[in-house]
């Protein structure tokens, strides 16, 4: 994967369609994906690249401290993303994306997955195809702006990549984005109810602060 990663960040940066580079950096009160809890509850670090096209071509990469709930875990987290997304009008967006993500220090947790995004009037349906095995996931969102703060909800269906149906179950979450003196906050309380593993029941409030820089 990473001859393909060099070659994508190869061609967007020399690419003169440019039309906007943006450089995040994070830091998170815990890692949660999926309803997820991946850092046992501890903060990580995170930064991230975003490149967009003006022909709707878009690629990001991004890296997490994340994901060690133990010594036998990985503490990094590396990935990498490539799409396309169009607008056929000012309130509904398509896009479809290439996802994969890395642990360097546990190669064997890597997965790759396929993206279809479709947004309306600030709803959201997110179906990840998952490759070589990996499970897909589903999930809808709706989201909303009101005094320059956006609101959101989302719930979803995950899959064990383990083939453990009673790893299974469905996660919500719930919470706001705001700019505060040109930083970026989130703050979200997120809920999942294991089908059958009552010890992955986990429920929690995240906060997430992070400063954009766009050229």
């Amino acid at each position: 994967m990473a001859k393909a990663i060099y070659f994508f960040i190869y061609f967007f940066l020399a690419s003169s369609m440019m039309s906007e580079v943006e450089l995040s950096f994070g830091l998170n009160s815990d890692s949660i994906w999926r309803g997820i809890d991946q850092n046992d509850d501890n903060p990580t670090l995170a930064a991230e690249a975003e490149i967009n096209l003006e022909n709707g071509f878009y690629t990001n990469i991004w890296l997490e401290s994340c994901c060690s709930d133990s010594a036998n875990y990985p503490n990094r987290e590396v990935g990498f993303s490539m799409g396309y997304k169009i607008y056929p009008n000012e309130n509904v967006s398509l896009s479809l994306a290439y996802i994969g993500t890395n642990y360097p220090d546990f190669k064997k947790d890597n997965f790759d997955e396929i993206n279809l995004e479709i947004e309306v009037n600030g709803f959201k349906i997110n179906i990840f195809k998952g490759l070589d095995n990996f499970p897909n996931y589903f999930e809808l969102e709706y989201e909303f702006s009101a005094k320059e703060v956006t609101y959101f909800i989302s719930a979803g269906d995950f899959k064990s990549s383990q083939n453990e149906p009673e790893s299974n179950g469905f996660n919500t979450k719930y919470g706001l984005y705001i700019e505060l003196f040109e930083l970026n906050l989130e703050f979200f309380y997120f809920h999942f109810n294991s089908n059958g593993n009552s010890n992955l029941n986990d429920n929690g409030l995240v906060f997430s602060i992070s400063k954009s820089l766009n050229f």
